[in-house]
């Protein structure tokens, strides 16, 4: 990779992260009702990237500056017991795809706005809660982790793997889930019902998803997981989770670690996902494989900075299908926690039978809900 480039990189990351820095930090946006008992908050999530990335024979480079996610959030409180969240997104406006057989001429993403996540939740204290609408599916921790609060620049690439087949959109689904943190908030459950794969005529028996996670210290009560607390906190969570739908199958196991040291001046986050999807003869084209993603970080309060890794590989039953596998390496820059942030990585991409190819990505976000 050319070392002009990358110096041109380093100096405009740099350039943003000062920028930003500077900036303070602006109070949540909200409107309350006149009794005060309910409220409605508006918020957005803003993900500028620039990528190089090698072309499939490496003899050249892939240059894209995109919006990787801009998504609209409203989210709020009709009464005590009942909340909402809504948001939209419309990914990756502005990049031209580097695959020259589905896009020959290099066009940009014009962008198509939809609704992501849609859900109300009944509230009955923690050990009891109601979420109904277009809601991730309770798998693994990667697979339920909030999009704005991610570790490194994105998710691992294979844990939304059934999506495509079940015809959700980036792991959710459409349904109702009850889940809960007894036991002092150290266990946590999640089990619902889903549309899945309606076939014709809608006859298809519905998709069940289940998940349980113990938690010796502090739990993640959040519908949304995080990725990182930037080791402000002391959190282990070890989960176990399914997904069925008649001849289908998922199931995921995980940890997540997140460990402050030297009296919170420092602190550690590292992730394990395993995912195993199989479609069965119910969804043959969702072949039998095995996703597992490693990650970590070191966290320095004093630099808000956090070196990081992320190692995701697939791999398929059937030897004939070849395994992929992806791995980066980098340093978040924390301005102002998820609020504000940058991230750079460098790392390399793997398909069998094909050359790796080097991806560097720079990324800032913008988050305020």
């Amino acid at each position: 990779m050319n070392r002009v480039r990358l110096v041109m990189v380093a100096a405009l990351a740099g350039g943003m992260a000062l920028v930003l820095s500077v900036q303070p930090a602006a109070a949540q946006w909200q409107i309350d009702s006149k009794d005060g008992k309910s409220n409605i908050k508006i918020g957005f999530l803003a993900q500028p990237q620039f990528e190089l990335l090698e072309t499939p024979d490496t003899t050249g480079q892939s240059k894209n500056v995109s919006l990787r996610r801009i998504r609209v959030m409203f989210g709020g409180k009709i009464s005590d017991k009942w909340t909402f969240f809504f948001e939209t997104d419309s990914p990756n406006i502005g990049k031209a795809s580097p695959e020259k057989t589905g896009n020959p001429t290099g066009a940009k993403e014009a962008g198509n706005i939809y609704i992501q996540d849609a859900y109300f939740t009944y509230n009955e204290g923690d050990g009891f809660k109601v979420d109904a609408g277009m809601i991730l599916i309770p798998l693994g921790h990667n697979h339920n982790q909030s999009a704005a609060t991610l570790l490194p620049v994105d998710y691992s690439p294979y844990s939304c793997t059934e999506g495509a087949s079940l015809g959700s959109r980036m792991g959710r689904d459409y349904g109702v889930q009850v889940r809960g943190y007894p036991l002092k908030q150290h266990l946590e459950y999640r089990l619902g019902v889903f549309q899945g794969a309606r076939g014709a005529e809608a006859r298809n028996g519905m998709r069940v998803a289940g998940r349980a996670v113990w938690y010796p210290f502090a739990a993640d009560t959040g519908f949304f997981y995080s990725g990182t607390f930037q080791g402000s906190k002391r959190v282990v969570g070890v989960g176990a989770g399914f997904d069925t739908q008649k001849e289908y199958h998922s199931y995921a196991a995980d940890v997540f670690i997140e460990q402050p040291v030297n009296e919170g001046e420092q602190g550690l986050t590292a992730q394990f996902n395993w995912m195993r999807f199989d479609g069965g003869t119910f969804l043959p084209a969702l072949a039998r494989n095995d996703a597992i993603l490693v990650e970590a970080a070191f966290h320095v309060k004093k630099g808000k900075v956090s070196p990081l890794v992320q190692y995701s590989r697939k791999t398929f039953d059937n030897a004939l299908t070849p395994e992929q596998s992806m791995w980066q390496a980098g340093v978040a820059y924390w301005m102002a926690g998820h609020q504000r942030n940058i991230k750079v990585t460098v790392g390399r991409q793997h398909i069998d039978r094909q050359p790796d190819r080097t991806q560097l990505l720079v990324q800032m976000q913008i988050f305020h809900f």
